[in-house]
C-alpha cells in the first residue's frame, strides 16, 4: 500500500491485488453501505494516520475509488472541513411558474437574501439556487436536493443575482 498526502485535506491511497486480498475486498464489491468495506477503509485510514498524521475521523469524507491495471485501486480521499461545509452549503427550490419565482425572489429580498441564481427548466419549471437554506420559500416552492449537474443539462440560466433582478420586476 501506498499512501501520499496531496494536501492538508487530500489523500491518495494506492492498493496493490495484494493488499486488495489483506484487506479482503474487491473492487466492485466497494461500496460504503458495506461493513467490510467500511472496515477497511477506516484500517486503511488509521494507518494513513499513524504514517502522515492524516486525520480523517472528524471531518466527513469524499472517496472515490477507481480500479488499477494491475488488479488493485486507487483511492482518492478527500476531508470536506467544517468550514468548508459552511461555503458550500446551498439550497435548491422549483417553482411552478415564473410569476412564483418572482414572488420568491421578492420574499427573498424582503429577507436580505442576496445570493440566488434563477433556471428556466426544460420542463417547465423555474429553479432557484440559493447560498442558504430559507425554509419560508416553501410555501410557495418544493425544496430540491441541489442537483447542479441536472441544472447545466436540462435547464437555461436565467440569471446569477436574480433575488435584485427578478424581484424588480414584479
Amino acid at each position: 500500500m501506498e499512501l501520499i498526502q496531496i494536501s492538508d485535506n487530500a489523500l491518495k491511497v494506492s492498493l496493490t491485488r495484494e493488499d486488495m486480498e489483506f484487506y479482503d475486498i474487491e473492487f466492485e464489491m466497494l461500496d460504503y453501505e458495506n461493513t467490510e468495506t467500511r472496515r477497511a477503509i477506516w484500517n486503511i485510514l488509521d494507518e494513513a494516520k499513524r504514517s502522515l498524521g492524516f486525520e480523517a475521523a472528524r471531518d466527513s469524507l469524499y472517496i472515490q475509488a477507481y480500479r488499477s491495471k494491475c488488479g488493485g485501486c486507487e483511492l482518492f480521499v478527500r476531508r470536506e472541513t467544517a468550514k468548508e461545509k459552511e461555503a458550500l452549503r446551498h439550497s435548491l427550490f422549483e417553482f411552478d411558474t415564473m410569476e412564483l419565482l418572482l414572488v420568491g425572489c421578492e420574499m427573498l429580498k424582503n429577507k436580505h437574501c442576496a445570493t440566488a441564481s434563477a433556471y428556466a427548466g426544460d420542463n417547465g419549471k423555474f429553479y432557484l439556487e440559493i447560498a442558504d437554506d430559507p425554509l419560508f420559500l416553501c410555501e410557495i416552492a418544493c425544496r430540491k436536493e441541489p442537483m447542479r449537474g441536472y441544472l447545466w443539462e436540462h435547464a437555461t440560466l436565467i440569471c446569477h443575482d436574480a433575488v435584485n433582478t427578478l424581484s424588480a420586476l414584479r
